[in-house]
């Protein structure tokens, strides 16, 4: 974990107010910002839209809390926030924490915002003993250990998760079923993701529910204050 760093909540209803973007308009921000932003996030987002949203912000560390949760239209796994925006140059820390007491979940980036090859990811890994790769993957896996399994660093080189595991279930599961000492809850993993250097639109995901619409952006605008 790196010193000094501040945790900040992002969501699509509330875009990172360190900058001024704040859907709730809790800190000033101009009509060109919001509408840019608006049509940025509003589907798969355009990278080339981002030069008219650069920044002028002295580079920070900043530690992003990243949580499983579900549509509720849908009852899908979801991340939330989903739409995560910081400047050119922050250096992030990712904590995923999850308390699916049924599947595992990660949170998976590429790093060519860190400006390495396409095929390099940063991987936080959040099984436990029990859990299930879920419906997406054929032929579904169970985890028989852990916790945190494969887990990827800044540089995309594999190292041995960090992976904490707080609780076990009991009571009644997805399923219906009632158990006891069934597969763990409140699982948390966090990872030093580093500088991100190159602005754009990048896409995480978890690997196991991608298919499901389990996954979101980080938009790295593009800072004047940064320098390489």
């Amino acid at each position: 974990m790196r010193e000094n760093v501040t945790i900040y909540r992002i969501s699509s209803v509330f875009i990172n107010r360190t900058y001024g973007f704040s859907h709730r308009h809790r800190r000033p921000c101009s009509r060109g910002i919001r509408a840019g932003l608006r049509s940025i996030l509003g589907t798969e987002p355009d990278p080339s839209q981002l030069s008219s949203l650069a920044v002028s912000v002295t580079p920070s560390d900043k530690a992003i809390r990243v949580e499983w949760t579900t549509a509720f239209e849908a009852t899908q796994d979801r991340f939330e926030p989903q739409y995560i925006t910081v400047a050119q140059g922050d250096n992030l820390t990712i904590i995923l924490i999850t308390n699916d007491t049924i599947d595992a979940h990660t949170f998976t980036i590429g790093l060519a915002l860190r400006g390495l090859p396409g095929s390099a990811q940063f991987v936080l890994n959040n099984s436990a003993n029990g859990l299930t790769s879920g419906p997406f993957l054929t032929p579904m896996e169970v985890f028989t250990a852990g916790p945190g399994q494969s887990c990827s660093d800044r540089n995309g080189n594999t190292y041995a998760c960090n992976t904490k595991q707080y609780g076990v279930f009991s009571g009644t599961n997805g399923f219906g079923n009632t158990v006891s000492g069934a597969p763990g809850y409140n699982i948390t993993s966090t990872g030093w993701l580093g500088q991100v250097t190159v602005p754009g639109v990048y896409k995480f995901f978890c690997f196991y529910h991608q298919k499901g619409g389990m996954f979101g952006y980080l938009v790295v605008l593009p800072n004047k204050g940064y320098t390489p």
